[in-house]
């Protein structure tokens, strides 16, 4: 099979019925446990390497049908046009059974200057049921994929301790001027009592502003610096102490 060619491509309307269906089913039954298991929360695809991979397990006793397929942010999007392509993209695993989700950049269509980021779909399809009025529900995992162009020099941690971080009004400012995304965990500035506020901000992109509404929560007047954390190339969290504050 071609690794280009995918078994989802049958249409917009059939793909968006699918995205819609589990989404539903995910929100009816959010206590629903994964059958297949994704053994890493992201993927960093170093452009030396000719591709990259993450392992992903059948922890149930039945066998389950897999889709893969990638996605640049919108999860009911159809996988068409990227120039990133994940392998193999409809897999059968038994009890037990463990296999590699393997993506290959096609070699052109990305920047080279800086960090590309997808998302990869793994979505499990259980056997049907032997009661005609079971309900199955059908669960996706959405990892992120960072495709690191080989140039690129700069470390996560470089890239993390060069945000450039400043409070205008009611308004943090938070500028990436590095090459690399970074995922925040958390965010704590300190209160005008001396106590530790959290602040909310998920990720910030290559070059991006974000401007993060501090609503009720009020600075130290003057405050010099705030702390932070970020996930780390290996899913784990890393910690700036001390970032430095413009007011």
């Amino acid at each position: 099979m071609n690794i280009y060619s995918h078994p989802l491509r049958r249409g917009a309307a059939w793909f968006k019925r699918l995205a819609a269906g589990i989404a539903l089913g995910l929100a009816a039954h959010g206590g629903a446990q994964a059958a297949i298991h994704v053994q890493a929360t992201r993927v960093i695809y170093n452009g030396k390497s000719a591709s990259a991979s993450v392992a992903i397990s059948n922890n149930s006793t039945l066998p389950y049908m897999v889709q893969t397929w990638l996605d640049k942010g919108d999860p009911t999007a159809m996988p068409d046009n990227l120039p990133m392509a994940i392998t193999p993209p409809l897999m059968r695993l038994s009890p037990g059974e463990e296999a590699l989700v393997r993506t290959i950049y096609a070699g052109q269509g990305l920047p080279a200057d800086r960090e590309s980021l997808f998302w990869i779909n793994i979505q499990e399809i259980p056997p049907s049921a032997e009661a005609s009025n079971a309900l199955q529900v059908a669960i996706r995992t959405r990892i992120k994929l960072f495709y690191r162009p080989a140039q690129l020099k700069t470390t996560l941690d470089e890239a993390a301790r060069a945000l450039q971080w400043r409070i205008s009004g009611q308004t943090l400012q938070v500028t990436n001027p590095s090459p690399l995304h970074i995922t925040f965990s958390h965010i704590q500035g300190r209160d005008a009592g001396g106590g530790a506020k959290n602040i909310d901000a998920d990720m910030i992109a290559p070059g991006q502003t974000l401007n993060v509404p501090l609503r009720q929560l009020n600075l130290a007047s003057g405050a010099a610096s705030l702390r932070f954390g970020y996930i780390n190339d290996y899913g784990g969290i890393s910690e700036v102490a001390s970032a430095p504050l413009q007011h």
